[in-house]
């Protein structure tokens, strides 16, 4: 089944997010977009957005891979996985969902639910096999 158009506008989104082109973030949003998170304070406004993730692509190398997506009527969610490495050069996962309302064929609100500690450094979900899901992985330390 082909992607809806708002599935195919996020995942534009995200090429530009990967590709660290702030031009291009902020034109996939409107202009008072928000973005929530689960650890950190809303970033209000496009160009705010787009400053914060050219910030990640370039200071942690993030990249984000969409696993799933799905659209109805003018929302997407998208469960995807982030690769970045850490100040200390370790390279790092975590896993996540955003949710996007549309207005007017722009994203106007991200709502990001992500989570990572130090018992659960990538987020996985405890007991599912991401890997035989055909999801984004980091090598296992002995293959390099």
């Amino acid at each position: 089944m082909a992607d809806g158009p708002n599935i195919e506008h996020v995942r534009s989104f995200y090429a530009a997010l990967n590709a660290g082109d702030g031009a291009a973030i902020a034109d996939h949003l409107s202009e008072q977009a928000t973005q929530y998170y689960t650890r950190l304070s809303p970033h209000q406004g496009a160009e705010t957005i787009a400053r914060y993730a050219v910030w990640a692509v370039d200071a942690l190398k993030a990249q984000w891979n969409v696993e799933n997506a799905i659209e109805q009527g003018n929302e997407v969610a998208v469960e995807w996985t982030m690769t970045w490495c850490h100040p200390e050069g370790d390279e790092r996962l975590n896993r996540g969902t955003e949710w996007f309302a549309f207005h007017d064929g722009k994203i106007a609100e991200v709502r990001a639910y992500h989570h990572g500690s130090r018992k659960n450094p990538q987020g996985d979900l405890l007991g599912f096999d991401h890997g035989g899901r055909g999801h984004t992985m980091l090598e296992p330390p002995d293959s390099a």
